[in-house]
């Protein structure tokens, strides 16, 4: 009689082979039936508030594994920040979240998870990835690498997506809302939320390959404060693309999305994690948003640790410093030889 052991590996390969998406969180398997018809559950920020020291996601989240369990969704998809702190909350999330929902569970890598010296990447593997379910794609991007930029391999592969001609549906999940960046009606609601440090190139190269793209194109972002209105935010941008963003922040708005395939045309519906009553996701537009505007979130003095390590880490800080120290020793030198001649 064959062991489980053995059955479980020869259902990877097989997996595997057949080109199937697995979670690398906890080893499900994407099955899809009927790839016209068919949903997936989506949102961002699954630690939850950003005062969450426990090591655990978010309560709202996990007092609602069963629901997910017992959904029709062939997988949940994270928006980024899964993690508040990736290098010790993994076990945690493994005894909590991994070992006990049954969905595939994928994620857009946000700032918080990618901050530990690849502690992510070795233990989940690539940040950036896409598959095909029928005539749909699933593309996953990783928008901490280039401050935000989509580039080289990550641009490579967005591009032969949109270029298939197989493809008629394109879901793009990010974690920085890069689409709201450069857009001076988006930007000012979104001014708190993850960005780059300068800019990015959203509006002057994916902009473009989305707008001539004869797909529909639904980018979802998971970057979204704990003082915004509500836990999701519509915008169709053009006939061809939407931006959508959503995020929990274990707060009593938190909620999930639902994307629902009927013959392969895209719905929403939105799910409370409280069982509070919402609206349909459209109502969560532009005019919401300004007539609701978030308000001014005070500083949370526990993430200073954490900001401050980012900021050690990141290039662009060594840059200044390596650059300040250049001019500050020019300086000296100029300085001494002045007083030498005097």
């Amino acid at each position: 009689m064959l062991s489980k052991r053995f059955v479980a590996i020869l259902f990877l390969f097989f997996a595997l082979v057949a080109n199937a998406q697995i979670s690398p969180f906890n080893k499900a398997l994407v099955q899809v039936e009927d790839t016209a018809n068919f949903s997936f559950l989506v949102s961002g920020h699954f630690y939850g508030a950003s005062s969450n020291q426990s090591g655990y996601p978010a309560a709202t989240l996990l007092a609602s594994i069963d629901m997910l369990n017992e959904s029709d969704a062939a997988f949940v998809m994270c928006l980024g920040d899964m993690f508040m702190d990736v290098r010790n909350d993994i076990p945690n999330y493994i005894n909590s979240l991994f070992s006990k929902l049954e969905k595939p569970l994928f994620n857009a890598v946000g700032n918080h998870d990618i901050s530990s010296d690849e502690v992510y990447q070795k233990k989940f593997g690539e940040t950036y990835f896409y598959f095909i379910i029928g005539s749909n794609a699933f593309v996953v991007l990783d928008t901490e690498i280039n401050d935000g930029s989509i580039k080289s391999k990550q641009m490579e592969m967005l591009t032969d997506v949109l270029s298939s001609e197989k493809v008629s549906n394109v879901f793009v999940f990010s974690h920085r809302l890069i689409w709201a960046e450069q857009d001076d009606t988006l930007s000012q609601l979104f001014k708190d939320n993850t960005r780059s440090y300068i800019s990015n190139n959203f509006s002057k190269e994916v902009l473009p390959l989305l707008e001539t793209s004869s797909k529909h194109v639904y980018w979802f972002s998971g970057s979204l404060g704990g003082n915004a209105p509500s836990s999701f935010f519509y915008h169709p941008y053009s006939k061809n693309i939407t931006y959508i963003a959503t995020a929990i922040r274990d707060l009593p708005r938190d909620a999930v999305l639902k994307v629902e395939l009927k013959n392969n045309e895209v719905h929403f519906n939105t799910v409370s994690l409280t069982q509070q009553e919402l609206q349909p996701l459209q109502a969560y537009n532009l005019e919401f948003w300004q007539a609701n505007k978030p308000k001014a979130k005070s500083f949370n003095k526990r993430l200073l640790p954490l900001y401050i390590k980012n900021m050690l880490k990141h290039w662009m800080f060594w840059t200044g410093v390596v650059i300040g120290s250049i001019a500050l020793l020019v300086l000296i030198v100029l300085k001494s030889k002045l007083i030498g001649r005097k």
